[in-house]
């Protein structure tokens, strides 16, 4: 989760003591404001699920596009950690 999340050039913000938990922010690009986002690693009976949340960061306006640009941003980021995995 930590490479993926450096591959996209996101801060960590925190992190709770056993790693299961970790907030972040996306860069800003050309056509999206900055996202705050948090991860969550739960266990499963196969392993782990992660669980994505990703919002507009609170320092940022916000815009009518933005439920589907969070959705897009969260599907990218989640299909980088699957391909990890794998």
């Amino acid at each position: 989760m930590q490479r993926v999340l450096a591959d996209n050039k996101s801060k960590v913000l925190g992190q709770s003591p056993d790693g299961t938990q970790i907030d972040f922010q996306t860069k800003k690009t050309m056509f999206n404001w900055e996202l705050l986002g948090r991860a969550n690693v739960v266990p499963a009976a196969s392993g782990s699920d992660v669980h994505l949340s990703l919002n507009v960061h609170h320092n940022r306006p916000p815009a009518l596009m933005d439920g589907v640009k969070n959705r897009k941003a969260i599907e990218k980021l989640a299909g980088q950690i699957q391909a990890a995995i794998d």
